[in-house]
């Protein structure tokens, strides 16, 4: 077992619940399924609410395959750096990591914001404060599903997947507690990567969103979350 803490306070039961799916119907509307409490929601609204960085594995994203030929190496020069590339095009995952994670950061502040809460994004080595609460969270899953597909097929054909985990800590809580283990040695099925095994304690919830856009899918999650950390926060006043 290899320990991979997602660092930051203990566990927030009730800002989050243990087992929350979203669908992203083909529509590109969000809901919730199902949703299980697990603590007790503190009786002060948070001063701040800080969001850091959600962890994701580069291996983890599943690049879009194209159901042409491979295309053509992009032409020399500064015309190849301006140009798109093409459907199908083999991509930087680490590079589509940072957009993805950048994405999420960024939607979550601006949404906690809209909601009337202070918000502020907390960088992966940057401490967190003692008072407040803290979002993080894990992409599980992240499939770029194929453009080519959707346009020429439709009906859900080719669409992208994503899927995140998601904890909130009361800042105040005391120590640290651990988010989640990796398991390197586990099989996975036919899923390539590590298994990854959420501590109990930890409340968390969890998004399942697919779609045509995994942009959108992303600013949905974003949108879903805020949405739950706001009506806990008004709660707690």
């Amino acid at each position: 077992m290899l320990a991979a803490a997602m660092n930051g306070p203990p566990r927030f039961g009730a800002c989050v619940a243990l087992s929350l799916c979203v669908i992203l119907a083909g529509c590109g509307s969000a809901s919730v399924s199902a949703t299980r409490e697990v603590g007790a929601t503190p009786g002060v609204a948070p001063p701040t609410v800080y969001v850091r960085d959600f962890d994701l594995d580069a291996a983890t994203i599943k690049a879009e395959r194209g159901v042409l030929p491979p295309p053509p190496p992009p032409p020399p020069g500064p015309l190849g750096r301006v140009l798109p590339a093409p459907p199908g095009a083999p991509t930087d995952a680490a590079g589509r990591a940072r957009e993805l994670i950048e994405l999420m950061s960024n939607a979550l502040v601006d949404d906690l914001a809209k909601a009337g809460l202070v918000a502020r994004r907390l960088r992966v080595d940057e401490a967190a404060p003692a008072r407040g609460w803290l979002v993080r969270g894990i992409f599980t899953d992240v499939n770029e599903g194929n453009r080519l597909r959707r346009a020429a097929i439709g009906f859900g054909a080719g669409e992208t997947r994503l899927q995140v985990v998601v904890a909130v800590d009361n800042l105040a809580d005391g120590a640290p507690r651990p988010f989640y283990e990796l398991d390197t040695t586990a099989a996975s099925g036919p899923l390539p990567g590590a298994v990854i095994t959420l501590n109990p304690y930890v409340a968390a919830a969890r998004f399942v969103l697919a779609g045509h856009d995994l942009e959108r899918n992303v600013k949905q999650t974003a949108g879903q979350i805020a949405a739950d950390v706001a009506a806990r926060a008004a709660a707690a006043k």
